[in-house]
This record gives structure tokens, sequence and C-alpha cells, in this order.
């Protein structure tokens, strides 16, 4: 078990690690890319998974935030 403030911050970490680390491997992605010397259909498939984790990064974000505020509201104070 886990204690309700223990499991909050852990809750709350993990949501700002995802919300600063995406953007960043976003910003520096196509310079990254280019000095791979990587072909244009290998570059494409890497832009485009990114593209993808980075939509499924928004909707992790959801949901983590509806876990935090569900734990916040539950009388609970272990998990």
């Amino acid at each position: 078990m886990i204690k309700k403030e223990d499991l909050l911050k852990e809750l709350r970490e993990a949501l700002v690690a995802e919300e600063q680390s995406i953007p960043i491997y976003m910003k520096h992605l196509d310079s990254a890319v280019f000095w791979t010397g990587w072909d244009l259909e290998t570059i494409t498939k890497i832009k485009t998974l990114f593209s993808t984790l980075a939509r499924e990064s928004g909707r992790h974000k959801i949901i983590i935030t509806g876990l935090i505020e569900r734990i916040q509201e539950d009388k609970r104070n272990a998990f």
C-alpha cells in the first residue's frame, strides 16, 4: 500500500516529466534526424511515430489529471 500523499506526489512528478519531455523531443526532432543521414522514408516513419507519441501523451495527461483529482477527493489515506 502507498500513502495518499505519496501517491499524489508521484503522479504529479510523472505528469510534470511528461509535460516537459514531449515538447522538447518534438522541438529537436527535425534537427536530430537531419544529422543522421537517414533516407526520407525512415525520417517520415520516425516523425509519424513521434507525432503519435505527442498525441498519446496529451491523452495520458488527461487520464493522469483525472486520476489525481479522484485520489484527492477520495477519503482513504492509503491505496
